[in-house]
């Protein structure tokens, strides 16, 4: 395979609460743990090089269960990094990935991708066929980990409730499922593959982001997404992203396609 030649910019395709991509020329990044799940796929063929558990592995293709801390180093590999939000209907598969968390998935699966992902980090992706891009990388990848499907009703409502009231209160959880305060902490945690806790500073972060774009002030952003102040809002993304929300925000860092 040939290899990319990314612009300076990064390149950001947002799909809502479902999901982005992100692909860069350049990342280094130490200690993010997500809440989302992420599909990591080298648009060159070289390996991306990724540290989970005190294991360090070089490879061109990854999938990662949400809340594993991990570091990356991806220099000059063209890296797509597949976001996978709690909303998306695959993420459970990817919570299912068991062991330490991280995948290592063969490259060939996504070969047929390759004029798109190549396209991707040049920034030459219309929204519509980066949409695409994004739902048949997922469908690709969900099919190679080949996780148990979990079938469960009260999952299902669960998750009709997130998405009709996203800031629901544990109360509500435990009311709608009829079970314990306790049982409810339990259920939600198995069921969206996060703690509650976990889930509502996605909300406040997914939040954040509806106002990137725009001409508000990181502190305006920050008291309207639930944040204590601007530099909480930093350091929360810092953590989860290994990217600042002023590097984000920044046209001549980063290309947003939306």
């Amino acid at each position: 395979m040939h290899g990319p030649t990314p612009r300076e910019r990064d390149n950001l395709y947002w799909f809502g609460t479902r999901g982005l991509v992100y692909t860069s020329a350049r990342m280094v990044s130490h200690g993010t743990q997500r809440q989302p799940a992420v599909l990591l796929v080298s648009a060159s063929g070289r390996p991306i090089e990724l540290s989970v558990g005190g294991r360090r592995t070089r490879h061109r293709a990854f999938a990662i269960a949400p809340l594993v801390r991990r570091d990356l180093v991806a220099v000059d590999v063209g890296l797509v990094s597949v976001n996978v939000q709690p909303h998306h209907p695959c993420f459970g598969a990817f919570c299912r990935i068991g062991g330490s968390g991280a995948r290592e998935l063969p490259r060939w699966i996504f070969s047929r991708f390759d004029p798109l992902l190549l396209r991707a980090c040049e920034g030459r992706l219309a929204w519509p066929e980066a949409a695409a891009l994004f739902d048949d990388m997922i469908e690709t990848a969900v099919g190679a980990l080949h996780t148990a499907p979990r079938c469960d009703e009260r999952a299902a409502q669960l998750h009709a409730l997130l998405e009709q009231r996203p800031d629901c209160s544990l109360d509500e959880v435990a009311q709608l499922l009829n079970v314990s305060y306790t049982r409810a902490s339990q259920l939600f945690a198995q069921s969206v593959g996060m703690p509650l806790r976990t889930y509502q500073h996605w909300i406040k972060c997914m939040r954040a982001t509806q106002w990137f774009s725009g001409e508000s002030t990181l502190t305006e952003i920050a008291q309207r997404a639930g944040f204590t102040d601007s530099a909480h809002l930093s350091r929360a993304w810092q953590r989860r992203y290994g990217l600042s929300p002023s590097y984000l925000r920044d046209r001549s860092q980063v290309r947003v396609i939306s």
